[in-house]
């Protein structure tokens, strides 16, 4: 932490804020970027709060190339410089944004929300993966997303769906035989929702989802299948 309070730094930081061209920033951002990271692990909350006010102020005019792999370096770390992470998170750049979106824990679901109803798919799609979707936010994705967001919702076990989620999923899983799939892969899939799904897919399709059904679902799938067929009126010789 030493090197970030360094005179010398200090100077050159102070040079390059005031006028420094892109490139000085790029360069100089990649530098402190490589402190921090350094010592990320043994930092105060008050010292991680330090680099965030001069991190912030190094990333306007850089490329997003340069956003972009900060984001990534960023994403997997416990303790991050939050204002940062936030202005990342919320990047019109979804390769810039999706980093952050997908791993980074310090960002609160007031601004996940926030984030899912404002922004479009590719930043949808990284919320979708997070660890944990809460059910405000799943209702918000499958409202606003496309059959990438539904699918990486689906295959999501740390995602929380609703009942009018699922009934949702199951409206998009006849057109989709990915989310299906992933659907019948779920743990806390309620069984009602699992026999809905097999009554509404094809002979083939159920076929299909019987072969990558979990074990303990699949007795239930040839129940439910049995079932459609004994409804099946009997044709009139």
């Amino acid at each position: 932490m030493t090197a970030i309070a360094s005179p010398d730094l200090i100077a050159k930081l102070d040079h390059i804020l005031r006028a420094g061209s892109p490139d000085l920033r790029a360069r100089m951002l990649q530098e402190v970027a490589g402190l921090f990271l350094d010592d990320a692990h043994r930092l105060s909350e008050h010292q991680v709060s330090l680099f965030d006010d001069i991190l912030i102020c190094l990333t306007e005019s850089v490329e997003l190339r340069t956003l972009t792999t900060l984001s990534r370096s960023l994403a997997d770390l416990h303790l991050v410089p939050r204002e940062l992470a936030r202005r990342l998170a919320n990047h019109d750049d979804a390769d810039v944004a999706a980093p952050i979106l997908r791993t980074c824990e310090c960002i609160p679901d007031a601004d996940l929300i926030d984030i899912a109803w404002m922004r479009a798919e590719g930043h949808l799609c990284a919320i979708a993966g997070r660890k944990a979707v809460n059910q405000e936010l799943t209702d918000i994705l499958l409202m606003r997303g496309d059959g990438n967001v539904l699918r990486a919702l689906a295959r999501n076990p740390g995602a929380d769906i609703t009942s009018a989620g699922l009934a949702m999923m199951v409206d998009a899983a006849e057109r989709d035989a990915e989310i299906a799939a992933a659907l019948v892969s779920r743990e806390d899939l309620p069984h009602h929702v699992l026999a809905d799904l097999i009554k509404r897919s094809t002979p083939r399709q159920q076929a299909r989802l019987l072969k990558c059904a979990r074990p303990e679902f699949r007795d239930a799938i040839r129940a439910a299948i049995d079932a459609g067929l004994a409804a099946k009126p009997v044709q009139a010789v």
